[in-house]
């Protein structure tokens, strides 16, 4: 994400991408020659320049805690990847560090940006669809990588808090506030070989959502769909219905160096990466707040908390105050 980022940046008019840091040495290298920045081996330089305005973090989320509350003490304006949190503690700490905080803080929930479910939300929310009563969204890709942190649940939240994210912040955003959660997955199963996921949530208009989560499909691919079923009809989409050819390289015949996570085809007309830091852009320029409250990103990682705990143990988890 870090690659992907940095080059939809570049393309915003008056943005100069100054650092560009990576655990991996030899990434920072490649990437900065491409965004014409300086690579670096540590952090403290980035937070400590004075002539910086924002920051951007794509490290790892067991990091996360860590590199937003270097962004506030440096007083940074913070682009931060999504999931915000990766466990309950770590998102109550950082609602308490960005309570407050005066700088443009949003997060990465890139699927607010895609034009197609942006138009899924405004039929809802219109009432095109009368009232609803289930809604299915679903996420397939391959798995980022067995020898990488994501193979830990414990350090990315497996295919849930990593993937699901996304899909969990849009039916907040779009359906309302959730009652009841029940998941089934194979993050604490199958740990560092592949990871699948359903949740079923129960809304609190009384719509049932049904979300699929993959990191069990062939490295390269991407596939997300949406279905809503509401009194007036039903809508769908499938970003493979346009797909007249598609390659897909197996794991064995993919080059180590290329990047294992798989994103949506796109260009700068449509490109939703370019909208999202496009937004955040303007956000810090004219001091507006982002359509993204810090809220609804805790939000999000609350369900899927609970949707964790679920398909640990099996066992629904009833919300007494919806969330």
């Amino acid at each position: 994400m870090g690659n992907c980022l940095a080059k939809a940046f570049g393309k915003i008019p008056g943005i100069a991408l100054k650092y560009v840091y990576s655990r991996t040495p030899p990434h920072a290298q490649s990437l900065a020659e491409q965004v014409n920045a300086v690579p670096l081996d540590r952090t403290d330089r980035i937070f400590e320049d004075p002539a910086l305005d924002a920051v951007v973090l794509c490290l790892p989320t067991p990091t996360r805690l860590e590199t937003v509350q270097a962004g506030v003490r440096a007083n940074k304006h913070i682009f931060c990847e999504k999931p915000l949190a990766l466990t309950e503690t770590m998102a109550q700490e950082l609602s308490r560090l960005l309570s407050g905080y005066t700088k443009t803080v949003m997060v990465g929930q890139v699927l607010r940006f895609f034009w197609e479910y942006s138009r899924i939300r405004d039929m809802v929310r219109s009432g095109q669809l009368g009232r609803i009563g289930t809604v299915r969204l679903s996420r397939c890709v391959g798995f980022p990588g067995s020898d990488s942190w994501f193979a830990d649940p414990s350090k990315s939240g497996g295919v849930i808090l990593d993937l699901l994210i996304h899909d969990i912040d849009f039916l907040l955003w779009t359906f309302g506030a959730v009652k009841q959660v029940f998941a089934k997955s194979l993050s604490y199963t199958q740990q560092g070989c592949i990871d699948y996921a359903l949740v079923n949530l129960e809304m609190e208009s009384g719509a049932l959502a049904h979300l699929e989560g993959s990191w069990a499909h062939p490295v390269g691919s991407f596939r997300q769909s949406a279905e809503v079923c509401g009194s007036k009809g039903l809508l769908q989409y499938d970003n493979l219905d346009s797909k007249s050819l598609e390659w897909i390289r197996t794991a064995e015949t993919e080059h180590r160096s290329l990047s294992r996570i798989s994103l949506p085809e796109s260009n700068d007309s449509n490109d939703p990466y370019l909208a999202e830091v496009g937004h955040f852009v303007e956000c810090v320029r004219s001091g507006r707040k982002p359509t993204i409250p810090i809220e609804d990103s805790l939000k999000a990682c609350e369900i899927a908390f609970l949707a964790m705990d679920s398909a640990r143990d099996g066992v629904p988890r009833r919300i007494d105050k919806a969330l």
